[in-house]
């Protein structure tokens, strides 16, 4: 039996202290269970098909479980918002403008094969993410220069703004093992399972059919404080499948433990039977103690018909939300901030710090800006006549008149026509109702459903006039803001599915990422919300505040806490 890490030995990073070693009462992580029973085996299913095992590698997608074989430098905290603690780092330092971090690496870290995890390891995983990785991550590291120090140091200059966003980012990611890839090309996909560092190591992966993950006997992190009430199942079983149909009829029959639902439907109708009846299945709904999660249909930007923000808004106004919350009842809330309910979230007359910030790009903001959080807020009352009126008077003034039944683009003198672009069939059987009501203003909207590599291209591409995008309200905020809405990301290889570029939004961000204050942050997310709903660069759909799971009886979880419960993360065997 390993000795337990002490406390002592715990970094610990917050962008809003300068505290760096956790205290000595620190023993676990909170919202887990520190005491729960360990051991047995936990089955799962995933209908996301993978096709490589090389995490560094774009394009290209991993199996979710590989995650759990790798450890990473930082785990974030579940209480403190930005709170992050070292792992594979056992000391932090961090400049006081977000430009530079020292990470000194544990030398008790070892990889599976027993050698010792080096500053070399992460330095060539960070090399290679930025030569072959998704181009989010080339951009980051773009501006980072990365240096070793010795074998256990490594050293990160941001040659961008400060922030605290790149370095919990960097913090995250899974090392990989530099001289297991000796042996192979990184820049290429492989199906051999990694040398890894982590609790788990993969045992078994059969193409998109299944992947076994089982618990390292000597893992070198066993004791560790961050790890207590964490990985409790000796081994996790993901089985995969060709539609969520079958996945579900393999849960009621037995043959899977846990199930995560993201479809309202779904949730409501399909499981039930006698599995449910008899309690051998459980639905769990969680409450998030976040702001949850807003699911809308996002612009693009660099198609120049949408520039023009009386286009988008028209385009919006023809979709009427209350429609889904008659759809799913009440396990969706109508959208309004972007922050849901949260303290971040803009609400009626922007206070005077609020209007401070966005005071210098007035002349190309709405007034209403100021006077309300958003224009939900004005436009919930409505009814489908007046929207309907309002978004044919926005488009008349965009310069799209009426040929026949449809509006015709001048530019082009073609039927004006927008593209939704998705690799998942039931979001576009949702957008009916918005096709059918734009029909009735002269616009025509045409569902393009692909596979999940050939539609992700496509997203990634930008080959779409609106497309998916679910934002969740992450507290502190601005690593989401960063990569969707910065002018860094706007450009045909960027991250921003809108291809939003504005000084007003990348000021805002910058703050909320550069500062030490919360108060200031707070204030900066309030009037980027405020930017972002009167700017109509989305249409919200609905909000989501709570989590879904059916699984069986006997499976225990603790208090969720601020973030997702991961059932192989935190979840355990009743005995």
């Amino acid at each position: 039996m390993k000795p337990a890490i002490a406390a002592a030995e715990i970094a610990r990073f917050s962008p809003f202290d300068t505290q760096r070693q956790v205290d000595a009462s620190f023993t676990h992580l909170a919202h887990v269970a520190p005491d729960a029973p360990q051991g047995g085996t936990l089955r799962t299913g995933s209908t996301v098909n993978f096709d490589s095992t090389n995490p560094m590698r774009f394009p290209g997608r991993s199996p979710n479980a590989l995650r759990y074989t790798f450890d990473t430098l930082l785990v974030p905290s579940d209480s403190e918002p930005g709170a992050f603690y070292g792992l594979l780092a056992k000391e932090i330092e961090v400049s006081e403008d977000f430009t530079s971090a020292r990470f000194v690496l544990n030398d008790k870290a070892y990889w599976h094969d027993g050698s010792a995890i080096t500053a070399r390891d992460v330095a060539f995983t960070f090399e290679t993410v930025r030569a072959h990785g998704l181009p989010f991550d080339r951009s980051l590291l773009g501006d980072i220069v990365i240096e070793t120090e010795g074998v256990d140091t490594i050293i990160f200059q941001y040659s961008g703004e400060g922030s605290w966003q790149w370095i919990s980012e960097l913090g995250q990611f899974p090392i990989q093992s530099s001289a297991y890839w000796q042996e192979l090309d990184p820049s290429e996909a492989t199906l051999t399972p990694p040398m890894g560092s982590g609790p788990y190591q993969m045992t078994r992966i059969a193409f998109n059919e299944q992947v076994i993950i089982q618990r390292v006997p000597d893992y070198w992190a066993a004791n560790h404080p961050l790890n207590r009430g964490r990985w409790n199942f000796d081994e996790i079983v993901v089985d995969y499948f060709f539609d969520n149909t079958a996945m579900i009829e393999a849960l009621k029959k037995g043959d899977l433990d846990v199930l995560r639902e993201w479809n309202a439907t779904s949730w409501r109708e399909r499981y039930a039977g006698p599995a449910l009846d008899a309690g051998r299945l459980v639905r769990t709904a969680v409450r998030r103690q976040d702001g949850g999660s807003l699911t809308t249909l996002v612009f693009n930007l660099r198609r120049s018909l949408l520039e023009d923000v009386r286009v988008r808004e028209a385009i919006a106004l023809a979709l009427d939300t209350q429609w889904y919350e008659e759809l799913h009842g009440s396990v969706f809330e109508l959208p309004g901030s972007f922050y849901g309910d949260s303290r971040l979230a803009a609400k009626g007359a922007a206070a005077a710090a609020e209007q401070a910030l966005l005071a210098p790009y007035m002349a190309d903001l709405p007034n209403e800006i100021l006077d309300h959080g958003g224009p939900d807020e004005i436009h919930t009352g409505l009814t489908e006549r007046q929207r309907l009126q309002r978004a044919n008077n926005l488009l008349d003034a965009a310069g799209f008149p009426f040929e026949g039944r449809y509006r015709i683009d001048p530019d082009t003198g073609e039927q004006l026509r927008l593209t939704y672009v998705t690799a998942h069939p039931t979001t576009a059987r949702q957008l009916a109702p918005l096709q059918d009501m734009l029909e009735r203003v002269g616009v025509t909207l045409e569902l393009s459903v692909h596979d999940y590599v050939s539609g992700r291209r496509l997203i990634l591409d930008h080959a779409y006039d609106l497309t998916w995008l679910k934002l969740s309200a992450n507290d502190p905020p601005g690593t989401t803001e960063q990569r969707f809405w910065h002018s860094s990301q706007s450009g045909d290889q960027g991250y921003g599915l809108a291809g939003l570029s504005h000084p007003a939004s990348d000021m805002l961000i910058e703050i909320m990422l550069g500062s030490r204050n919360e108060e200031e942050i707070v204030t900066a997310a309030r009037a980027f919300d405020r930017f972002l709903r009167w700017g109509h660069y989305t249409i919200p759909l609905w909000h989501e505040v709570e989590d879904w799971y059916v699984h069986a009886s006997g499976l225990g979880f603790p208090d969720p806490g601020r973030v997702r419960m991961d059932p192989a993360e935190r979840w355990f065997w009743i005995r």
